[in-house]
Formats: structure tokens, C-alpha cells, sequence
């Protein structure tokens, strides 16, 4: 947003005005004097006019691990949300940065900076998203090598990239995606009739859930905001 059109709605004053007022050097964008009325003001500009904060957010990023029977959104009429488990006055300021569904446990990633959820969850990022699959039967040598070749997605269009598979049993195993489609994984395996029966998310990117209990979750520190 433009700094005088910020200054006109926080100060209720007309185009003029707001102009004669920048030039009494009595607004400060992150504590130094602006005049200019085209400055472009970002989301976590901290601006002050006459001593009055008008503006000063303090950018958010959380890690949550998500447990089963819990929604991915920020509101739900039936069901507990992930806003919901962040205990925080700022809680209501959070959007994920990617999803899981209801029945899959894991890392879920939250924050109030859009820039940083672009950066984690845009196809052409390919960043890696690591989880422990479990099915209903063992999964052949075909299904894994398909996995790690790329599968075509005819609903969006797509091939997936190689994903890497390490096959812990003939029952699991831990998977390593670049994508983010709709129910990926477990259409991966259906497509050999394998039916994905427990999913968890442990890594996104740099992001790993490591020991934090489900239900839990930790702000981020500031070499994890680093998205690879």
C-alpha cells in the first residue's frame, strides 16, 4: 500500500491533507522519517504518525504437529481446527502453508507472512516433503520404481518429480515427494491397489517435527525461516 493512502484511512483525512501532512516530517516508517507519499509500505512496516502507531505487525511462523482428526483450515463448524491448538492472542492472524488432510498426522506449517508460504508451497519450489507411509499390503518392486521414475497425474496434468523411497518394510516406508497434490500419496499407492492405511508428515523442506508431541508447536527459529 501506498504510505499517504495508508495515512487517509488511519487518519480519516482527504488526499491533500494527507499530502501536507507527510511534509511536516511527522511520519516514521520503521523509525525514520518519510515524506513521500508514494512510498510503498510492506506488511510488516511498522508506521507511526504523531506518536500513534498505525501500523506494526510482528511477522509469525509456527510449526505445528497436527493430529489425526484434526482440519487443516483456520475455520470448521464440525470439526477442531489447527488455528484452534495455537494457544496465542495472535492465533487468529495464521494461514497454512500447506495442508494435510483430516486422517493424516504431521508437520504443518503456519504464519501471517505470505511471501514465506509461497516459498514452501509453489510447484516450481519443489520443496521436499518427507513422510512415513503405511498400507494394507506389501508394496512391489514396480510400485517403488514408478515412484522414483515420476507419475503422471492426469487430473492436474502433471509428472510428478522422482520421489525417493526407503523402504523401511514390505508395509512402510518413508517417502520423500517434491509436489503437493491432492491426496498424493495415497493415490500413488492406490494406483497399484495398494491402500494407504496411517500417513504422517515428519519434514517440510528444512522443517523437521523431530520430538515435538502431537497437538504441539514452537515458533520457528530464525535459521528454519531460511526456506532452502
Amino acid at each position: 500500500m501506498r504510505l499517504d493512502r495508508l495515512i487517509q484511512s488511519s487518519l480519516r483525512m482527504g488526499t491533500r491533507e494527507a499530502r501536507h501532512f507527510l511534509a511536516t516530517r511527522k511520519v516514521k516508517v520503521n523509525g525514520i522519517v518519510e515524506t513521500m507519499g508514494n512510498a510503498q509500505i510492506g506488511y510488516f512496516d511498522r508506521v507511526e504518525a504523531r506518536g500513534e502507531v498505525l501500523q506494526a505487525r510482528t511477522p509469525r511462523y509456527v510449526m505445528l504437529h497436527k493430529p489425526i482428526g484434526v482440519v487443516s483450515a483456520t475455520t470448521d463448524l464440525l470439526h477442531q481446527t489447527v488455528i484452534e491448538l495455537i494457544r496465542e492472542p495472535w492465533a487468529g492472524e495464521l494461514h497454512l502453508a500447506g495442508r494435510l488432510d483430516r486422517f493424516t498426522s504431521g508437520l504443518v506449517v503456519l504464519t501471517n507472512d505470505g511471501a514465506f508460504s509461497k516459498a514452501l508451497t509453489l510447484p516450481e519450489k519443489k520443496v521436499p516433503k518427507t513422510y512415513l507411509v503405511s498400507t494394507d499390503s506389501d508394496t512391489p518392486p514396480e510400485a517403488v520404481s514408478a515412484f522414483e521414475k515420476g507419475m503422471p497425474f492426469a487430473k492436474e496434468g502433471v509428472t510428478t518429480e522422482p520421489a525417493i523411497v526407503d523402504q523401511l518394510s514390505p508395509r512402510s516406508c518413508r517417502l520423500t515427494i517434491f509436489e503437493g497434490k491432492h491426496h498424493q500419496v495415497k493415490r500413488m499407492f492406490l494406483r497399484f491397489g495398494i491402500r494407504v492405511v496411517a500417513l504422517h508428515r515428519e519434514s517440510v523442506g528444512n522443517l523437521h517435527l523431530n520430538d515435538l508431541a502431537a497437538g504441539m508447536y514452537r515458533e520457528l527459529t530464525a535459521e528454519e525461516r531460511l526456506v532452502p
